[in-house]
């Protein structure tokens, strides 16, 4: 059954992704979106929080749940930002490179052994970023590795520190609280002139807006729910080979097609990476 749940999910983000790609390439305001992604979110995992709730009395798990949300924001705002700009298929062959910090991360901070699988993993996933920093030099496209590059940072923190939040909270609580509802009362709070701005996207582009949103909660929780089932590592890398897929999408739905073969060089590159560093995890 882990299987079923595993393949939903990579069906489900790979629709998001290129759905949020279609609705952020027109230059749409990322931070407007980051708000709906993570409200609409916070709906949708609001019922099966309810079934089974963890709230921690403690001070300190409520003060991590925070530091994590912060993080997201931050997480969000870059990796739309990214998608203004990117096609797809590079932003998330960078974002491949979440693994890398998790690997560096893990040895300073948690203490884990060194691999050489991992490391040869990590060195495929960097090439992969080589190539399209040096093939696409097109207008923006710096910044736009940036934004990505800078996204990776944030969610390597991020799946670090849930290793510590998931012993105060179980994943349908942590999901709901700290990856969706925290993160939408810190992103219309610091938003600047937020009900003008949410209410432009929603006119722009409303139901695309709502079904990518949707279909990334529902995948968080295809997720979750995947990984409570099975073995973790066999999860992951069934999700790392979507990326391929999403490609495939980018090329037919999207229309774009500059340099088809060195994205695919890419994406073949950082998939391979990311499924040696899941498999020696």
């Amino acid at each position: 059954m882990w299987l079923f749940y595993a393949l939903l999910s990579g069906l489900l983000f790979t629709g998001e992704i290129l759905i949020t790609r279609h609705v952020l390439r027109s230059g749409k305001d990322a931070w407007a979106y980051s708000f709906y992604f993570s409200f609409i979110g916070a709906v949708i995992s609001l019922p099966f929080m309810l079934v089974d709730p963890t709230i921690p009395r403690s001070i300190s798990a409520w003060l991590l749940a925070l530091v994590v949300g912060l993080l997201i924001v931050g997480n969000n705002l870059l990796a739309f930002k990214s998608n203004n700009i990117l096609e797809v298929s590079l932003s998330g062959a960078i974002n491949k490179f979440r693994l890398v910090w998790v690997f560096a991360f893990s040895i300073l901070i948690l203490g884990t052994p060194f691999s050489w699988m991992k490391l040869a993993g990590t060195i495929l996933t960097v090439a992969a970023g080589i190539i399209i920093i040096h093939r696409f030099k097109r207008p923006q496209s710096n910044t736009g590795v940036v934004y990505a590059l800078g996204s990776t940072v944030f969610i390597a923190a991020i799946i670090i520190l849930y290793k510590y939040l998931l012993k105060s909270f179980n994943a349908p609580s942590m999901t709901f609280f700290a990856t969706f509802l925290i993160p939408t009362i810190i992103n219309f709070s610091t938003m600047p002139n937020s009900v003008e701005r949410i209410k432009k996207i929603y006119k722009l582009d409303g139901k695309m807006v709502i079904i990518a949103c949707a279909l990334g909660a529902f995948a968080n929780l295809a997720l979750n729910k995947s990984l409570s089932l099975g073995e973790a590592t066999s999860v992951l890398v069934i999700s790392e080979v979507f990326l391929i897929l999403t490609l495939v999408g980018e090329h037919v739905f999207l229309k774009e097609k500059e340099q088809v073969w060195i994205k695919f060089a890419a994406v073949i590159l950082a998939t391979s990476g990311a499924i040696l560093i899941r498999i020696s995890s």
